[in-house]
């Protein structure tokens, strides 16, 4: 006795009805399937350099007749080519449904390719907003009491990365937020140099000084002085250059002082 698939398969080459009757059977079949496993009932597999039908079917553990009626290479004069799509049965008793997705996408009308195409359109994000910079809920004490001469910005193409506030050599320099002294020396330019971590990636910095009061290590309270007054590396005249700094980078210190 003839099979389903022999009967339709014949039907449907001989009358373009028949051949829409025939794919709409075995896509109900299908859908009908794979609502049941919860999987497609083949693989898509992309043929590499050298491999035959016959190799693709031992590789997947079914005939290479199998391989051959689903894609319906009996038909074709030309061998395989490196990276074409072929659809394997997973089954023996898969090939019918396989066979009518393979000739769906030939003809453009597979649901399931195109189901497939939605799926991997990529979905346009907006761009990420900057984060607006992290405020300590204590306030920053001004190190120095006076005003700013010179603020945060580019000078002469190069970045100021602090605010200078002058004041008579020797005044007192005060911690502007409580933490813990990780450097306390000199560096190139800026003199001696006085650097304190109040966590959170927050750190401020107080260049120029005469003279350093604290030592790195030390714990220090807020409003405690931590250094004096000076001129020390490149500078023009008695001041503090004070900087604060977030995760490493200079931000603007007036957005954090009183």
């Amino acid at each position: 006795m003839p099979s389903l698939f022999s009967v339709l398969s014949r039907a449907s080459a001989h009358h373009p009805l028949n051949r829409r009757l025939f794919l709409l059977v075995v896509l109900l079949l299908l859908f009908q399937s794979a609502a049941c496993a919860n999987e497609l009932p083949w693989v898509e597999h992309s043929v590499l350099r050298g491999e035959t039908a016959d190799s693709i079917a031992a590789k997947y553990a079914v005939s290479s007749k199998t391989v051959e009626r689903a894609n319906e290479l009996a038909a074709r004069t030309e061998a395989l080519k490196t990276g074409e799509k072929l659809l394997v049965p997973k089954k023996e008793s898969d090939l019918l449904s396989t066979l009518a997705e393979v000739r769906a996408r030939r003809r453009g009308e597979s649901p399931l390719s195109s189901i497939t195409r939605e799926q991997s359109k990529k979905v346009s994000l907006p761009a990420p907003r900057k984060s607006p910079l992290p405020r300590p809920a204590e306030a920053f004490l001004r190190p120095l009491a006076g005003r700013i001469t010179s603020p945060y910005g580019m000078r002469r193409g190069r970045l100021h990365d602090g605010v200078d506030i002058p004041a008579p050599k020797g005044t007192p320099i005060v911690a502007s937020r409580p933490g813990k002294v990780v450097f306390s020396g000199t560096i190139q330019g800026f003199g001696r140099t006085i650097t304190i971590d109040h966590g959170d990636g927050m750190k401020t910095r107080y260049s120029h000084n005469s003279a350093n009061l604290v030592k790195k290590g030390d714990v220090v309270r807020q409003g405690q002085p931590i250094a004096k007054v000076g001129r020390t590396g490149r500078a023009t005249c008695t001041h503090v250059h004070f900087s604060v700094l977030i995760n490493g980078k200079a931000v603007n210190p007036e957005k954090y002082l009183r």
